[in-house]
C-alpha cells in the first residue's frame, strides 16, 4: 500500500539519521530495529483503519526497510569519517564539493549493501531453515508486534521521545523560549597529586549519553570507568616520568595505536580458524548451500547477483582497484560476512570492526592501497557485513510472521535506496556543522582505524606500551576496543555514559524502559541534526 510504502520511507530516513549521528558521536552502535517497530506500530494504529493482522504485516516490512538504514548508517560512521584522519586534505575537498560527496558515499552505500542483501538472502536456508539460528533481534521484533503491550511500549517511546525533546529546546532555546536549563555540571574541580593530574569531573546535561549508557550499561560501564582511570593513572605520569620529549597529545596517540594494534592481533587469531570451519561447512556435500546445488538457484537470483557484482566491480574500477585487488576484496568480504551471519544468528551482535579490519589490513600490504581506499575497504565491509545480519534479521520476521520472502526482499531494497540517497546528506550535514573528533562528533572507532593505520609512524617504545597493556587487559578478560574509548574520550562523555549505566541499578528490569531510553536516544539524536540546519 502507498501509505506503508511512504511510511518506510520516512522511517527509514529517521534511522539513518539518528545511527549516522549515534555511530560518530559514540563508539556503540544499539540496534534500531526495536525502535522502529514502535514507531511503526504507533504510526500504522493512528493513522489507519487497517485489520490487525494487516497492521502487524505492514509494521514489519517497515521495521525491515528502515533497519537496513540504521545498520548501514552504522558501518559507515564506524569507518568512513577515517578517511579525515588520516588524509584530511582530500576528505575537506570532498566536503567542499557536497553533491560529489553525497554521491560517492551514496554509491559506496548501494554497493556494499545490494552485496548485503543478495547475500543475506543466499545465506538465509541454511542459516535460517536448516541450522535454525535464533537471529534474536529478528524474533525480538515480531515478539513486540505479536505482543499484547506493544501499545503501551509505543506510548513509552513517544513520551520519551516528547520530553526529551522539550528538555532540549529549554537547554539550547528556541524561538521565543531562551535557554534555562545549563549544558553541564562541574562535579569536582581539577586537581593535583604530585605527577597525577586529575582534570575537572563534569556531568553533562546529554540524555543521548544517559540513554546509551543505560541500555548498554552492562558492557560499557565498567571498562569506560577503567580506560578514564588508566589514562589519569598510568599513561599521563608515563609521559611526565619517561617520555618528556613527547608531547601528552602525541604520546597517547601512540600509546592508543598500540592498544588498537593489540586487539586488532588478538582478534586475527582466532579469525581464521572460524572462517576455515565456515567455509568447510558451507561447501559440505550434506548441506543444501553446497557447490553442486548452487547451479539450482532461482534465474532471478542469479540475474540479480549478476547485478549486484557488477554494481561492485564498477565501483572498485572507478576508484582505481586493480582487478586482482577487487576479486580479493569480494571473496574475503563473502567469507566474513558469512562468519558475520553466523554470530549475528547466535548471539544477536555484529562485531563488524574486527572482520573490517581482517580484510582491510592485508589489502593496504597486498596491493599498495592509499589510504583513503584503504578506509573504503573497511567501510565496504562493515556496510556489507552489518546489512547482511541486519536482512537476516528481517528473513526472521518473515519466517515468523508468514511474510513473503519476495516482498520482504523488494522492501530491504527500497529501504537501501532510500538510506543510500540520505546518508551522504545526513553525514554532512553532521560534518560540516560539528567538527569531526570535537565533543559532539568524536568519530572514536573511526579515530581507532586511523591510529591502526598509523601505527608505524608513532614512537615505536610508546607504541609497544600500548600493545604490551593490550595484552595486559585481555589477559584479565577486560575488552581493549572499549578501553580504549575511555582513554580517548573526554572524561564528560565518559561519565555520562557510566551514569546512564548505573541508572540500570535503580530498576528491577532495565529491559521494560528500553522504549522510554529509545524515545530519548531518537530524540537527542534528531534534535542535533536539526541544529545543524537551522
Amino acid at each position: 500500500m502507498f501509505f506503508a510504502v511512504v511510511t518506510s520511507a520516512l522511517l527509514t530516513i529517521f534511522a539513518t539519521a539518528v545511527m549516522s549521528y549515534i555511530s560518530v558521536a559514540i563508539p556503540i552502535g544499539p540496534w534500531i530495529a526495536p525502535t522502529i517497530v514502535l514507531l511503526a506500530l504507533c504510526i500504522f494504529k493512528i493513522f489507519t483503519s487497517w485489520h490487525a493482522s494487516a497492521i502487524s504485516r505492514y509494521s514489519a516490512l517497515a521495521t525491515c526497510a528502515a533497519s537496513i538504514g540504521g545498520i548501514l548508517a552504522t558501518g559507515v560512521g564506524f569507518s568512513y569519517p577515517a578517511i579525515y584522519f588520516v588524509d584530511p586534505v582530500t576528505f575537506n575537498e570532498w566536503l567542499a564539493r557536497p553533491l560529489f560527496f553525497c554521491v560517492m558515499l551514496g554509491c559506496l552505500a548501494v554497493a556494499a549493501g545490494s552485496l548485503g542483501i543478495w547475500l543475506a538472502h543466499l545465506f538465509a536456508h541454511k542459516l535460517v531453515v536448516e541450522e535454525q539460528l535464533a537471529f534474536p533481534i529478528g524474533a525480538l521484533v515480531q515478539k513486540m508486534i505479536a505482543a499484547h503491550q506493544s501499545v503501551r511500549k509505543s506510548v513509552e517511546l513517544v513520551v520519551g521521545f516528547i520530553s526529551t525533546g522539550i528538555f532540549c529546546a529549554l537547554q539550547d532555546g528556541i524561538g521565543f523560549v531562551t535557554s534555562i536549563i545549563p549544558k553541564s555540571a562541574t562535579l569536582l574541580p581539577a586537581m593535583q597529586f604530585s605527577i597525577i593530574a586529575i582534570p575537572a569531573l563534569r556531568l553533562d546535561f546529554w540524555p543521548l549519553l544517559w540513554a546509551i549508557g543505560f541500555v548498554t550499561g552492562h558492557m560499557i560501564a565498567l571498562p569506560l570507568a577503567v580506560g578514564a582511570i588508566s589514562k589519569i593513572a598510568l599513561i599521563d605520569p608515563l609521559n611526565k616520568l619517561f617520555f618528556t620529549n613527547i608531547t601528552n597529545s602525541d604520546f597517547v596517540l601512540a600509546f592508543c595505536s598500540g592498544l588498537v594494534l593489540a586487539g586488532a592481533l588478538q582478534g586475527f587469531v582466532g579469525i581464521p580458524a572460524s572462517l576455515l570451519r565456515s567455509v568447510k561447512n558451507v561447501w559440505a556435500p550434506r548441506t543444501k548451500t553446497s557447490l553442486s546445488k548452487l547451479s539450482n538457484l532461482p534465474i532471478s537470483h542469479m540475474v540479480e547477483g549478476a547485478l549486484v557484482l557488477g554494481i561492485f566491480f564498477a565501483y572498485l574500477s572507478y576508484l582505481n582497484f586493480s582487478l586482482v585487488a577487487q576479486m580479493y576484496v569480494l571473496l574475503f568480504t563473502v567469507i566474513v560476512t558469512y562468519q558475520l551471519a553466523i554470530i549475528a544468528g547466535k548471539m544477536g551482535l555484529a562485531p563488524l570492526g574486527r572482520f573490517a579490519t581482517f580484510v582491510m589490513v592485508p589489502a593496504l600490504f597486498l596491493f599498495n592501497l592509499d589510504l583513503v581506499n584503504t578506509i573504503i575497504v573497511a567501510t565496504f565491509v562493515e556496510i556489507c557485513g552489518g546489512v547482511t545480519a541486519d536482512a537476516l534479521f528481517g528473513i526472521k520476521i518473515a519466517q515468523l510472521g508468514d511474510i513473503s520472502l519476495n516482498r520482504l526482499k523488494r522492501y530491504q531494497y527500497f529501504g537501501l535506496l532510500v538510506s543510500a540517497v540520505s546518508v551522504g546528506i545526513v553525514f554532512w550535514l553532521l560534518i560540516t556543522h560539528f567538527q569531526l573528533g570535537s565533543h559532539e562528533l568524536f568519530a572514536q572507532k573511526a579515530q581507532a582505524r586511523a591510529l591502526l593505520i598509523n601505527a608505524h609512524s608513532f614512537d615505536l617504545y610508546v607504541v609497544t606500551l600500548g600493545l604490551l597493556f593490550g595484552f595486559a587487559l585481555k589477559y584479565i578478560k577486560m575488552n581493549p576496543a572499549l578501553i580504549l574509548s575511555g582513554i580517548l574520550m573526554p572524561l564528560n562523555l565518559s561519565i555520562g555514559l557510566i551514569v546512564g549505566g548505573l541508572l540500570t541499578l535503580l530498576v528491577k528490569d532495565k529491559e521494560e524502559w528500553y522504549p522510554f531510553w529509545s524515545g530519548v536516544f531518537a530524540a537527542n539524536s534528531i534534535w542535533m541534526l536539526l541544529k545543524t540546519m537551522l
